[in-house]
């Protein structure tokens, strides 16, 4: 019997506990009904009996419990361990996944159906069915599958377009951990991904395919980002199999030669050429040069050095100019001056344009991990790059992509929080990031404006490691956003790119903050001064909508630390809060019908009148959707005189998404819908509310909310996080670093 991906997990699940667990907390954990985990359970049973050992030990009112016999721990931990497929069954989608896979990498010029069935371990008649859905993926992204009776299949259409399909797959089914951990020899969870990786690099040399594009960044001046890095080595890695193999085919460049060939990147792309051709006696035909060209002029770098494109003094003139002009409409648009980090910013952010131009010229998508937490906390941070780039358009040859815009807006979200640092006594900290320079910049920023630190050095994942190895890191404390497998977890602090409350606590735990504590009294207070000021100048409409997006600003700004300490306050969220007013999944046909719903709870329970939801309405359609908030949150009101007779907060979860028209964070899922007595007594807890649903983690746990319990549960659960004290932990010291505290 073979087990399947879900049984495999939940068996390590199982292996890794030491006591009973209930089979409600493997379904929780596994994201599966318990029918369901009943169901793969009883497949375990039978798998240990085929082994000859004993089942899973069930106790009422306990759970489930693996016992760790001899010939249990013999067979797991092969099992659990092997890069190999041994006795494991692969889904529906993983077959898939390998089969198209097999087709475009070309490994081989014809591929037979019973050597796909060999590889899955399934029957030929199931890898046949697969083969007509595989076929009709491929067709819709204009590629063919041709067949040859007695000989096999393999995949055609244009080369550019199967290296295009091909590296985009492995990008978006092979993470940067699971490659990083396959260069180093470490077993892999998933097991497809082994066998994906092990095709890709069968009869290669892995060592030398890591080591090419060291050579490409000496020559660039350049060190790419983690992810850049990773996707170079598979386009090497797949173009040294497909000229191996004979079935790569001449690329076709529409237009752009003479501009390629004018730059650094043509020169490093001929140099990794040569290498290639020289280690494994292949020739690469006409364009794949260009190809190569094109992906390092798009790749993304933690670091580089000073830019052209190509040697067209005109073109690069014309970028110097636009630089200047797109810093120029942000600091208009925020009315600030850069003074003398202007220049710096300049230069990163000209370096940082010259592949983003690339990118769009050759159609090359991008996706900026950071996006749905910039919509959320930097809004009109967006909107404002997106005014100010509008000069960058003339030099792209087309529109500037949303995603392309989050990652320029990083190094703005940088500079505005850098205009003031000061440094005292600072920790020497080390940035380890892998998706980029602009990512780091905003860890920097935050770092600067929250901790007092120095920033020794900006360094990728696997030079952090290398230097750890090689004993040359000379710092305090590594602050990572990416995984380090290489290192052990408590060498260094994992953070999010834009921190969360729970990695300000995290990294508090070793260095001291810059800022002493806030109260929110001073938000509140600076809320209330920016309203009037605003009201001086005739901004008399839909007052309160202007109060909360104030406040909002205020708190997600990271300057400003977070959480910040709460005040004993009468009106907390849990006293407004009520089950009472809850309501969840409840069914709405469109956005008027989720309002009038929302106010329900609040009308029966005698907090608004009836004419309360009709002015939340009429503010909706005079000032647009601007109290969707957050994404997939509604923050419902209107004034105290629509209707409020006293203090109170509304929840509502909603059974379908409704969309309000609100672009970045539409639909909306949850309504909290607030009756307000004046402009000041609920200001406690709606900083309360505002810090909780600006969190990711939050919204989704309660957008999976099924009770009010579950909400209420959740709520407690944010209070007891928002005052948490900070831990401490001891020094530690690696590679000549110490990690203690300052």
């Amino acid at each position: 019997m073979e087990l399947n991906h879900t049984c495999v997990s939940l068996l390590k699940i199982l292996y890794n506990c030491q006591d009973y667990v209930p089979i409600n907390k493997l379904a929780e954990q596994m994201g599966k009904t318990e029918r369901s985990v009943r169901y793969d359970l009883d497949l375990l049973d039978k798998f240990f009996q085929q082994n000859s050992l004993p089942p899973l030990s069930r106790r009422f009112g306990a759970g489930i419990y693996l016992e760790h016999t001899p010939g249990l721990e013999v067979l797991l931990q092969g099992f659990l361990s092997t890069t190999t497929p041994y006795q494991y069954k692969y889904s529906t989608q993983e077959r898939y996944l390998y089969i198209k896979m097999a087709l475009l990498t070309g490994i081989v010029p014809y591929i037979s159906v019973s050597e796909l069935a060999k590889r899955l371990i399934v029957s030929y008649p199931t890898v046949t069915g697969d083969l007509e859905v595989v076929e009709r993926q491929l067709e819709a992204q204009s590629i063919s599958l041709v067949r040859r009776t007695r000989v096999g299949l393999r995949a055609e259409g244009d080369e550019e377009t199967i290296l295009g399909v091909c590296l985009q797959t492995l990008n978006d089914h092979i993470s940067l951990a699971e490659f990083d951990r396959y260069l180093y020899s470490k077993p892999l969870e998933r097991k497809i991904s082994t066998l994906l990786l092990e095709d890709l690099f069968r009869n290669l040399d892995v060592d030398l395919f890591r080591d090419i594009p060291k050579h490409a960044e000496s020559i660039l001046n350049r060190i790419f980002s983690d992810e850049a890095f990773g996707k170079l080595i598979f386009c090497l890695a797949l173009l040294t199999q497909r000229a191996r193999s004979g079935t790569i085919t001449p690329i076709r460049i529409a237009h752009g030669k003479d501009t390629l060939m004018m730059t650094q990147e043509y020169k490093a792309a001929g140099m990794m050429m040569e290498l290639l051709s020289q280690q494994y006696e292949v020739s690469f035909p006409a364009g794949v040069q260009y190809y190569l060209t094109a992906q390092l002029l798009c790749s993304k770098s933690i670091v580089s050095g000073q830019g052209r494109l190509g040697r067209d003094q005109t073109r690069s003139s014309r970028l110097d100019r636009v630089t200047e002009e797109v810093v120029d409409n942000i600091q208009r648009l925020y009315q600030i001056d850069f003074g003398p980090t202007r220049t710096e910013l300049v230069e990163h952010l000209k370096a940082h344009l010259i592949p983003t131009i690339y990118r769009i010229r050759y159609h090359r998508s991008i996706v900026n991990p950071l996006y749905e937490d910039l919509v959320a906390k930097h809004g009109q941070l967006l909107r404002n790059t997106a005014e100010a780039v509008k000069p960058l358009e003339q030099c792209c040859d087309g529109p500037i992509s949303d995603q392309e815009i989050s990652y320029i807006a990083l190094y703005f979200l940088a500079a505005i929080n850098q205009r003031d640092p000061q440094v005292i006594r600072p920790a020497r900290v080390v940035i380890a990031c892998g998706s980029g320079y602009g990512t780091a910049q905003v860890v920097v920023s935050q770092m600067k404006s929250l901790f007092n630190v120095e920033i020794a050095d900006i360094l990728s994942g696997r030079d952090v490691c290398e230097k750890i190895k090689q004993g040359s890191l000379h710092c305090d404390y590594i602050i990572s956003t990416v995984d380090l497998p290489q290192l052990p977890s408590e060498l260094y602090i994992r953070v999010n790119p834009i921190f969360t409350r729970q990695d300000y606590r995290n990294i508090l735990q070793f260095i001291d903050a810059r800022q002493a504590n806030h109260s929110s009294d001073r938000y509140m207070e600076l809320t209330e001064q920016l309203v009037r000021i605003a009201q001086g100048h005739g901004a008399n409409r839909n007052i309160e909508q202007l109060r909360y997006d104030i406040l909002s600003l205020l708190l997600h700004d990271t300057r400003i630390q977070k959480p910040f300490p709460q005040k004993d306050s009468i009106w907390d969220l849990k006293d407004l809060l009520l089950p009472g007013l809850m309501r969840i999944d409840v069914p709405c046909r469109n956005w008027q019908e989720a309002v009038y719903q929302s106010t329900q709870a609040l009308e029966l329970e005698g907090y608004v009148t009836e004419a309360y939801k009709h002015a939340i309405v009429r503010n909706l359609q005079e000032f647009g959707p601007a109290m969707v908030m957050f994404p997939g949150v509604l923050i419902a009101h209107a004034s105290p005189a629509d209707g409020c007779r006293k203090l109170g907060f509304g929840f509502m979860s909603l059974r379908s998404p409704v969309s309000f028209g609100n672009k970045s964070n539409d639909p909306v899922k949850l309504v909290f819908t607030l009756s307000v007595v004046d402009s000041s007594s609920h200001m406690e807890a709606m900083i309360q509310l505002f810090n909780m649903i600006s969190e990711k983690p939050v919204r989704e746990t309660l957008f999976r909310a099924r009770t009010k319990q579950d909400v209420l549960s959740i709520l407690q659960k944010e209070e007891k996080n928002a005052g948490a004290p900070i831990g401490t932990t001891e020094d530690f010291t690696i590679g000549g670093v110490d990690f203690g505290k300052s």
